[in-house]
């Protein structure tokens, strides 16, 4: 199952409408109609709202996860680059190697680096590549009060 899916899915089980979840979770309707139409992925910001709205985990939102363990959990109190770094290390790997292997420049670690947030394409793409969940991943760095 893909986002838009799962996204239709929850909407339906939860009796929400497009402009029901964008008002509740603080985006415009045009931004919900997008995930839709235009084939695009929230910002993780906006992804976690949504998981919290819904009571899913990140990975069963994004459709990377059949199972619903009911609840966004984050599972550690590191931000998203010391979660990078560690799984780096765990995985003896290095930053240019893990980059190369993933599709990703070296120009994205420096700014993730100086607190700049991966697109949610890139995060799904890294939990992917070391077989752990987006929620793991995201660590505590969006500490969203929904």
């Amino acid at each position: 199952m893909n986002f838009k899916q799962r996204l239709a899915e929850l909407l339906k089980e939860n009796g929400l409408n497009r402009l029901k979840l964008a008002n509740k979770i603080g985006v415009s309707s045009t931004t919900i109609n997008g995930y839709f139409n235009d084939n695009y992925y929230p910002r993780i910001d906006v992804a976690v709202k949504m998981a919290k709205e819904f009571n899913c985990s990140l990975d069963y939102l994004f459709g990377l996860d059949d199972e619903n363990f009911e609840g966004f959990v984050v599972n550690n109190s590191n931000s998203f680059i010391e979660n990078f770094d560690i799984l780096l290390k765990q995985n003896n790997l290095s930053i240019m190697g893990a980059l190369k292997q993933m599709n990703l420049g070296e120009y994205d670690y420096y700014r993730w680096k100086k607190g700049m947030f991966p697109k949610t394409s890139n995060l799904i793409v890294i939990a992917k590549f070391f077989n752990v969940s987006l929620d793991m991943i995201v660590g505590n760095a969006l500490n969203i009060d929904v």
